[in-house]
């Protein structure tokens, strides 16, 4: 029942639920939605999910909560108008709570710019 989680194997497998291009169009379809702290979560976990800096362990954790984000079928819908992306922002926020001290100022600042730029483009 203990059993030990293949960190490798799970991350080789995760394709199905997410990638970097799914990511990206949710990212910037929604993202003046989940207003820049939310999307700033999101690219600065989408970044420390790059960077071979980031323990694999934590790398789980990023790919779950980006992997909901992309997910189609929220607890809440993201159709309804303020609260739609809000467990979205919840999980987002809360993953990068959890892998924080492996967030260095290279991955928060590649975050933000890629945050930036997609909310520039919203303009």
């Amino acid at each position: 029942m203990n059993e030990k989680i293949d960190v490798d194997k799970q991350l080789e497998n995760h394709s199905e639920h997410y990638s970097d291009e799914k990511f990206l169009k949710k990212a910037k379809n929604e993202g003046k939605g989940l207003g820049f702290k939310a999307l700033s979560a999101a690219t600065t976990l989408y970044a420390a999910l790059k960077s071979d800096q980031m323990p694999r362990s934590n790398k789980l954790i990023i790919l779950g909560a980006l992997g909901y984000f992309i997910f189609p079928f929220d607890i809440v819908a993201d159709l309804l108008p303020l609260v739609g992306l809000s467990d979205d922002a919840f999980i987002l926020i809360a993953a990068l709570t959890k892998v924080f001290s492996s967030i260095t100022d290279e991955m928060k600042d590649e975050g933000d710019r890629i945050a930036s730029n997609i909310l520039k483009k919203d303009k």
